[in-house]
């Protein structure tokens, strides 16, 4: 089964599902309170006869005298479907009070109270709401109410409903449909991925999209740094070595910031190779700080670096280790140097084997961060890069 046919079948019946229950409710919803209309209208009806009847002494005489009719009729002739309106006595005796024949369609008993009977049907089998209240003495009002308009309206929404599910459906298989293009192009660009990379071939190595953009900034940055060696050139320099610290020092200058309660000092050594690099991202207070080393041809080593740097530096602060790892895989990056430093004192260098970085700021624990950085380049000028932090 297809990723498409899958998240069709997941996203129909929930759409359904949530569609079918809001047309059901609207449905009820609507039906009941047209019906609580008209039963209403049927039960105000019979109950003002009935109250008309109670204070009369003879309730067919007196409603029945020609203008006290004749003002009943045209009272209930504006009243909306009514259909029958009459008043029985116990004898079987009825006054109609509108101007068609009345139709009795059940007992004429008097209830206890004023009730609604339910639905009936005429003699053309049409819904009524009939409603009856005592008038006293045994008499009975009665008032039937046309219900088409109920029948036609629960007509309409059921008409809706049905177009409401099967809009539904519709939006329901466009949007599966939508996102299971999308998840099948995701599947297909990560199975591409592993292809490319190989079964076995380790997890951490880059992927395509990597790998192309770090060859692009290669190949920009590669051409801006001969660039400005051709022109270092054609200005007289006698050494390209010159050149080369010349771009160094304005690509990789000295850095000093504050964090917070945090100094960070970083110095670049004259006598660091062209390769060498050093980035510092701001993180929790303190910095998130990465050396290393890019070997090769001087130029072609300073190219890289500039390109390794701008690739760290771009994403945030939490993520520079695994950016590092990747660019250095790439770049074939060595003496990588990648870890937190805050307000506490800590002192590191590129090219520190022996520790005697860390053991010099241990043993004056009194100089600032710039003092001392500036100690270790004149005792350590080989150390290539030198960073120290501490508090404020």
């Amino acid at each position: 089964m297809s990723v498409r046919i899958i998240i069709v079948l997941l996203a129909l019946p929930l759409f359904l599902l949530l569609v079918g229950v809001n047309s059901l409710l609207l449905y009820q919803q609507e039906v009941d309170d047209i019906e609580q209309g008209l039963r209403g209208q049927a039960l105000a009806a019979a109950v003002t006869v009935a109250e008309f009847a109670r204070e009369a002494r003879d309730p067919l005489a007196e409603l029945g005298e020609p203008r006290r009719l004749a003002a009943l009729r045209s009272a209930g002739a504006k009243i909306p479907g009514l259909d029958t309106l009459y008043l029985a006595a116990p004898d079987g005796r009825i006054l109609n009070l509108l101007d068609r024949p009345a139709i009795v369609r059940y007992s004429l008993k008097a209830p206890d109270h004023p009730v609604i009977i339910g639905n009936w049907h005429d003699n053309e089998r049409d819904p009524l709401i009939a409603a009856r209240a005592p008038a006293g003495r045994g008499y009975v009002a009665v008032a039937d109410i046309d219900a088409r308009p109920l029948n036609r309206r629960a007509f309409h929404l059921k008409r809706l409903s049905i177009v409401l599910v099967a809009g539904s459906a519709v939006l329901a298989i466009l949007l599966g449909l939508v996102v299971a293009a999308r998840v099948t192009r995701e599947f297909r660009r990560t199975r591409s991925i592993i292809e490319a990379r190989g079964g076995g071939a380790d997890p951490t190595a880059l992927g395509i999209r990597e790998v192309r953009d770090l060859a692009d900034a290669i190949g920009l940055i590669d051409k801006s740094v001969s660039d400005d060696l051709d022109r270092l050139g054609r200005g007289g320099s006698p050494d390209p070595m010159l050149g080369i610290r010349a771009l160094r020092e304005r690509h990789f200058p000295d850095l000093s910031a504050r964090s917070g309660a945090a100094i960070l000092s970083i110095r670049s050594l004259p006598r660091a190779k062209p390769g060498a690099f050093h980035v510092a991202l701001p993180c929790d207070g303190g910095w998130r700080v990465a050396l290393g080393e890019v070997g090769g041809e001087p130029a072609a080593a300073l190219a890289s670096a500039v390109a390794l740097r701008d690739h760290l530096l771009d994403g945030p602060a939490e993520h520079l280790g695994q950016r590092l790892a990747f660019a250095a895989e790439a770049f074939g990056a060595e003496r990588l140097v990648e870890r937190f430093v805050g307000p506490e004192r800590v002192a590191l260098a590129l090219r520190d084997d022996a520790g005697a970085v860390a053991a010099y700021a241990a043993h004056h624990p009194d100089l600032d961060p710039e003092a001392l950085t500036a100690d270790l380049a004149i005792l350590y000028p080989d150390a290539g890069i030198i960073v120290a932090t501490g508090p404020a």
